[in-house]
């Protein structure tokens, strides 16, 4: 497993690291479903529907259940060189899962009276590819912690790429939002949406950035 001061100690380690594994897979699978509705509205006009929601609320919610339980893992592993930089990571996917159940909540506000079209509609598109290839990239950087420190860093570096790429775009769709003609209600809720979604990007790289210290720790 994952190596602490040159010693692998997989007997303390191993539960820990099952339980990131799948800690992150909900984060992944909560902003999945944000970004496949996002795509459903976008392409074929669809609503967000209740139990949409209310999927996302219960992916939060074991999400949150995941996350005391590695806690606890934590807090025994006095010995643990890389304790605090887990923990970070804990404290970043956490607040993934959380920004996808506040996003999907905008998203369902705004779906319901306005939909947009040309330029602005192909951008929002893409960026809920970045979101979803990024997350991806970070679960990847994840699961090399144990298995490939090299693959790892690489999946770390790229985050970081794709964060300012999404940085960008955000901006663009920003420049592109208030011109429109929209209600006003509509337009601040939107603009809610995308500053979550790049909130989302923003702890992603720091996840990168703590994934990075990680695999240099955990190299010597």
């Amino acid at each position: 497993m994952v190596l602490d001061n040159g010693r692998f100690i997989s007997s303390e380690l191993s539960n820990i690291t099952q339980m990131f594994d799948e800690h992150i897979r909900i984060a992944l699978t909560s902003n999945r479903f944000v970004v496949h509705a996002l795509n459903e509205w976008l392409l074929e006009n669809k609503q967000v529907s209740k139990e949409g929601c209310k999927k996302v609320t219960e992916l939060e919610e074991k999400g949150d259940d995941l996350k005391r339980r590695i806690l606890l893992e934590l807090a025994k592993a006095n010995a643990l060189m890389q304790r605090e930089d887990l923990l970070r990571l804990v404290h970043y996917n956490d607040k993934l899962i959380d920004g996808a159940e506040i996003a999907c909540h905008h998203l369902a506000a705004v779906i319901k009276k306005w939909s947009p079209e040309g330029e602005l509609k192909e951008k929002i598109s893409q960026l809920g590819a970045l979101i979803i290839e990024t997350i991806t990239e970070l679960r990847e950087a994840v699961r090399h912690l144990s298995i490939n420190m090299e693959n790892s860093m690489k999946s770390a570096d790229l985050i970081c790429k794709l964060e300012k790429r999404i940085d960008i775009l955000q901006r663009e769709i920003i420049d592109l939002l208030y011109p429109a003609d929209l209600e006003i209600a509509i337009l601040l809720r939107f603009r809610d949406f995308l500053n979550t979604m790049e909130e989302i990007s923003n702890l992603m790289e720091d996840a990168a950035i703590t994934i990075k210290s990680l695999s240099m720790t955990l190299n010597t």
